[in-house]
């Protein structure tokens, strides 16, 4: 196993224990946008940032939709 396999690994873990309700799927992007852009804090925060708004706005739409 490499090291970012047992670091997401690491991630998952804490997130089923506190953070339930965070879908996997989204954690494991912003750790690879961390990943991919450590020495380009701007860019990681935008494309952080538009990971976010882009499941909040899924979820949302979702909400309407079914209810």
């Amino acid at each position: 196993m490499t090291p970012e396999n047992e670091l997401l690994d690491t991630i998952e873990e804490l997130r089923k224990q506190k953070f339930p309700d965070v879908p996997a799927e989204l954690v494991e992007q912003i750790a690879t946008i961390e990943r991919n852009f450590t020495e380009n804090r701007p860019e990681a925060y935008k494309r952080i940032v538009q990971a976010i708004d882009t499941h909040l706005a899924v979820q949302a739409s979702g909400k309407k939709a079914g209810g």
